[in-house]
């Protein structure tokens, strides 16, 4: 095994060996960041308290109340409240800048080339998204390169202590809601819940530097317990699960979680979802609060004893499925990032790989094509809700609602298999070409349709050969295709992700509790196998990107438990301790120009650590007392006190550095 003494020092070192971070000698630290704002905040508190009359006495009043109110409540009630109302504002925004650019390109499509030529029709169809693409690449790499990909990885690397420079900045906030509105608008196969934990994120660090908040930002520990809390906002306000969104931002971004955050999560998501959801009722005339995907499933016999085998043959599928898509996933992005050709292209034009991505997604999906055997014509929302539909699309006597819906999977000369097959297909091979793209984007939705698609085939088989349900103890009951695909849906996705509050995610978003125990199985049993065939979405992303992670706990089989530490540890540690004279330092620090950050112990005996002090600060250190310029002031000083004696008490040393004690040498003198 390859010991760490070969290694480099001048990073440090993670499980796999891999640098975990360095440090940035250009980034200001948090201690003389926070000074200035204290120093900038006692100026405007001496301007306020020096106002008069009306204004001094309305200040005096606010001020009295806003600190009582904090002081009794706590101010992490509001900020959390706070945090949870700004992402729904966000995230309806979002959602309505995507329902308008849908609008646009149906418009388009229907209306503008109604009888036209099927050309004219195929370029009405693909303007819009390879626009809107296009323009959401430029805008994100102008205004932030970091609001690029979906978030979460780099959240889980910043929430394990590790510094990601200009993650959550004003400028990444707005090149990510902006990218993620032109993403989706776009209609290309990605989802937005790992952008809008990041759009979370960043408020959650950008409120917290407010005047009223600064004890969350002052104190590091409690920022990262807040960012952790804004990540279930942003999962509560995309799927409307508070509960699901608590527990999927525990699984996804830390690897030990504080039970002390919990609540700051409930509280934070609660408010974000019943927001977003009352947002809906009062701006868009929804009749009440509803969930995201309606279904109407049987309630007194939802599912036979029977139909477990069926849901565990599901959760096989699935568990299958999702390793071979992350694999392919995986190889495609390590073919995307190592092609010559590709590289060359991106260097060329930032524009030309989006638009020529997101033109073969679009013409694929084009309704008068290959479209046509997908339901290209049919939004992505709407095509979950069909598939959830608690009758059978095969069944011979359909009302007429029930007809339409059947029409669109379906034409004179295919059926609805060939339909969901394709349906399957297409997110699958698409989602992975567009999450190439350099534009912020999600995976967990597209998932959830593949899902969806692969549950409800299973149940229109069943249906069809069980046409009169299944029988236990005397007891019909019919077989659902709409609970295969909420099965489906669930495993896929978690299978991908590999976290079980998938399962919670899809009971809040349906409003169906009947179907838990068949989720849960398939749930468990995809996740088993997908974690021994495949790592998840968001760890193979970590390591794509070459973040920092903690690996799984090995087999206890494993050789690795017969090392020891002393194995792989740095044996030979450079320090500085107190009393060290500036001459060791300065030796220590040329001996040693790869380190960049020394650890302080008390003395050389204990080796107590202390801390650490970064090498530019070291050398700054001794610039300020023994550099160059330090010698010449002292030199001037002496000078210029010279110039200062009478001149009949100058005295000059004819040769100070060769005197010797023993030598003749004499110092002379001379008396005006």
């Amino acid at each position: 095994m390859k010991k760490r003494n070969d290694l480099p020092q001048d990073v440090l070192y993670e499980s796999y060996m891999a640098p975990v971070q360095s440090y940035d000698e250009k980034k200001p630290t948090d201690l003389f960041r926070l000074s200035y704002v204290k120093e900038e905040e006692k100026k405007l508190r001496k301007e306020l308290h020096a106002l008069h009359g009306f204004q001094g006495w309305l200040l005096k009043c606010t001020t009295y109340v806003w600190r009582n109110l904090f002081g009794h409540f706590g101010e992490e009630w509001f900020y959390l409240a706070a945090l949870g109302i700004l992402v729904a504002l966000i995230s309806y925004m979002i959602d309505w800048g995507v329902k308008m650019c849908n609008w646009s390109r149906m418009w388009l499509y229907k209306d503008l080339a109604v009888g036209g030529h099927p050309w004219a029709r195929y370029f009405a169809w693909i303007a819009l998204p390879v626009t809107l693409c296009m323009f959401s690449a430029g805008f994100v790499k102008l205004v932030g390169p970091k609001a690029v990909g979906s978030g979460i990885p780099e959240m889980k690397t910043l929430l394990r202590g590790v510094y990601v420079k200009d993650f959550l900045t004003f400028r990444v906030l707005v090149a990510k809601v902006v990218g993620i509105t032109s993403t989706l608008g776009s209609s290309m196969p990605l989802g937005k819940e790992g952008p809008l934990m990041h759009i979370s994120c960043c408020c959650a660090h950008l409120l917290g530097k407010m005047v009223s908040f600064r004890g969350i930002y002052q104190n590091e520990s409690r920022k990262l317990e807040m960012l952790a809390a804004a990540t279930a906002v942003g999962v509560g306000c995309t799927f409307g699960a508070p509960i699901g969104g608590v527990l999927l931002s525990v699984e996804l971004t830390t690897a030990y979680y504080g039970t002390r955050n919990y609540w700051r999560g409930f509280c934070a998501a609660v408010w974000g979802a019943t927001f977003y959801r009352l947002l809906l009722v009062w701006i868009e005339g929804v009749e009440s609060v509803t969930v995201v995907f309606k279904t109407s499933f049987f309630v007194d016999t939802p599912w036979a004893a029977q139909e477990l085998l069926a849901f565990s043959i599901l959760g096989i599928i699935c568990g299958f499925g999702a390793a071979f898509y992350m694999r392919m996933r995986i190889r495609f992005g390590r073919f995307v990032k190592g092609s010559e050709l590709i590289k060359k292209i991106k260097q060329a034009n930032h524009f030309v790989y989006p638009g020529f991505i997101s033109l073969v997604v679009a013409s694929i999906n084009f309704p008068l094509g290959i479209g046509q055997f997908m339901a290209g014509h049919v939004g992505y929302a709407v095509q979950v809700q069909h598939m959830f539909a608690n009758f059978s699309w095969m069944a011979p006597n359909l009302t007429v609602a029930e007809q339409a819906v059947v029409n669109n999977w379906k034409t004179p000369w295919t059926g609805p298999y060939l339909h969901l097959v394709c349906l399957i297909a297409f997110n699958f091979v698409c989602n992975i070409l567009a999450a190439t793209m350099p534009i912020p984007n999600g995976s967990f939705i597209p998932n959830f349709r593949i899902g969806a698609a692969a549950g409800r085939i299973l149940g229109e088989l069943m249906n069809t050969w069980y046409p009169t349900g299944l029988s236990y103890h005397g007891r019909i009951t019919k077989v659902v295709p709409g609970g295969y695909a909420l099965v489906g849906a669930a495993a896929f996705s978690g299978a991908v992700t590999q976290t079980m509050c998938v399962c919670m995610i899809v009971l809040e978003m349906s409003s169906q509790i009947t179907h838990v125990i068949p989720i849960l199985i398939a749930n468990l049993i995809s996740n088993s196998i997908a974690q021994l065939c495949s790592s998840s979405l968001y760890d193979s992303a970590i390591k794509a990107k070459g973040l920092p992670y903690l690996p799984d706990m090995l087999p206890r089989n494993s050789a690795i438990y017969s090392v020891y530490v002393e194995d792989f540890m740095v044996t030979d540690v450079k320090y500085i301790y107190h009393g060290m004279s500036f001459e060791k330092l300065k030796n220590l620090l040329t001996e040693n120009k790869g380190i960049k950050t020394f650890p302080l112990v008390n003395n050389p005996v204990r080796l107590i650590l202390l801390g650490s002090i970064p090498r530019m600060q070291l050398i700054d250190l001794i610039e300020t007392h023994v550099g160059k310029n330090r010698r010449l002031q002292e030199l001037n000083d002496e000078e210029q006190n010279e110039c200062k004696k009478p001149k009949s008490e100058q005295f000059r040393l004819e040769d100070d550095n060769t005197y010797d004690s023993d030598s003749d040498n004499k110092v002379s003198f001379t008396i005006d």
